[in-house]
């Protein structure tokens, strides 16, 4: 009669999740970090309003 092999644990599939998930937090903290200094690099906001874009003469049909 064959020896049956102990049950497999989970535990391998709980730290790779939490693995994982420590990771992508990880990661999303240094892309909100690079956005939040990039959007403080911008350029302050005209007060007027945009000039219109210069015509080209181009006709759409």
């Amino acid at each position: 009669m064959p020896v049956p092999l102990p049950a497999a644990s989970n535990a391998p599939l709980f730290l790779h999740l939490a693995g994982s998930l420590v990771f992508v937090a990880a990661a999303g903290r240094g892309i909100g970090w690079a956005l939040d200094a990039w959007v403080r690099r911008a350029p302050e906001a005209r007060p007027g309003p945009a000039e219109a874009p210069p015509q080209s003469g181009a006709r759409i049909r």
